[in-house]
């Protein structure tokens, strides 16, 4: 599932090896007879990769050679949330990259690269984005604005050129990945802890800075009869999909 860009939801996309499919990472349970375990607190499981020593928030950033979010126009992108999400961000100002959404404290909370730029950016997704309750142009007050490394659009770019040459991540494990638009990061899984060193070798090797890319260990995919896609992921979320 592509949720909309003004939609709570972990990560706005998770595609995995096994399509029209259900499947189940490790954490979750398969099959017709299980019982639900307790809810545990969410604890983030994911590993963030550092391509240098020393990595901080200060880190360079910088974007591949080629952005596929230049290629993106309004009307097409509209039939794809990942897509439409980009080209917002291409037009937003303050570099937006989530949001507004309700966070715990059952605020409305946007992340832009530059927080300072609320109001404008607000009114921006107002204008361009589809219709929502959460886009108050007239109460920019009340929306928390926070800081983000990353926009939607350079989140994109990094994502089409990784997803793009994955082809080359042979022994990785590698069974799923996606914008994780709640940690502002690409998240990739993988099946086991023993292929992790060749997933981050890997994708030291593809050049990503700093502060972009986690991977996190799934454990296996297992298949059930029930048609359809099933995935667990981030801070507990479900993505389904047909």
């Amino acid at each position: 599932m592509h949720p909309g860009p003004n939609i709570s939801v972990g990560l706005t996309s998770f595609r995995t090896l096994v399509p029209n499919l259900l499947i189940c990472l490790a954490a979750s349970a398969c099959g017709h007879h299980h019982v639900n375990p307790p809810v545990e607190p969410y604890r983030d499981r994911a590993i963030w990769i550092e391509p240098t020593s020393g990595c901080t928030d200060a880190s360079p950033k910088f974007l591949p050679n080629f952005r596929a979010s230049d290629t993106l126009s309004g009307a097409n992108a509209k039939l794809h949330a990942d897509q439409l999400s980009a080209w917002l961000a291409r037009r937003v100002p303050g570099g937006w990259a989530y949001g507004p959404s309700i966070d715990g404290s059952n605020h409305a909370t946007l992340w832009l690269r530059d927080p300072s730029q609320k109001r404008a950016a607000i009114a921006a997704l107002d204008s361009l984005a589809p219709p929502n309750q959460l886009f108050p142009a007239t109460r920019p007050d009340s929306v928390v604005a926070l800081p983000a490394r990353w926009d939607y659009a350079e989140l994109y770019d990094w994502m089409e050129y990784l997803q793009g040459a994955l082809g080359g991540a042979r022994g990785s494990g590698v069974n799923g990945w996606g914008i994780d638009t709640s940690h502002n990061r690409i998240l990739f899984g993988v099946e086991t802890r023993e292929t992790l060193p060749t997933m981050v070798s890997w994708l030291v090797g593809k050049g990503i800075p700093c502060g972009l890319v986690a991977v996190e260990v799934t454990g296996p995919i297992r298949v059930s009869q029930t048609v359809g896609l099933d995935v667990e992921v981030g801070n507990g979320e479900r993505v389904f999909t047909r």
